[in-house]
């Protein structure tokens, strides 16, 4: 009998070392759960004052600011005339199709002849256009000499 004593200790033996090291490792998961929930509540209170950080520099006044701008561009588009808009979008749609119908060689020839006449008064001599104009005015003064001349002869 006594032969099976100990072996029911032996049995009741086992199952108190089973349940010992059962109870260790629900407390290591308690611990680690425990570690796990603190770091994540340190990371969500240094996330909240982030936030309210964030909160604390956001200027009101800037936003109203924004706010009443928005609000006047609303209403100044508001006032846009939209028939008139669509006359002035037909209209330049017909200016574009009256372009489309010029004849490009007619209008390359024109810029042809206005570069020649371009290079034709760059190539003008300035001070011989400077000296018929001296000329002309020494004429003009001797003619209002001979007319003041006259004038006097005549006693006007």
């Amino acid at each position: 009998m006594t032969d099976s004593n100990s072996r029911t200790d032996a049995k009741s033996f086992n199952w108190v070392k089973i349940q010992t090291c059962l109870l260790a490792a629900v407390l290591v998961l308690l611990a680690v759960l425990v570690l796990v929930i603190g770091l994540t509540a340190h990371r969500l209170e240094q996330s909240i004052k982030l936030v309210q950080t964030d909160l604390e520099a956001l200027e009101m006044d800037q936003i109203n600011e924004v706010i009443a701008s928005l609000t006047e561009a609303a209403s100044q588009l508001s006032k846009v005339d939209i028939s008139q808009l669509n006359e002035t979008a037909q209209s330049l749609q017909a200016a574009a199709e009256g372009l489309a119908s010029v004849d490009v060689d007619t209008m390359n020839k024109v810029v042809i002849s206005l570069k020649e006449a371009a290079d034709t008064l760059k190539a003008l001599d300035m001070e011989a256009l400077n000296g018929v104009i001296r000329s002309i005015d020494k004429t003009v003064q001797g003619l209002e000499t001979a007319v003041n001349t006259l004038k006097g002869i005549f006693g006007h």
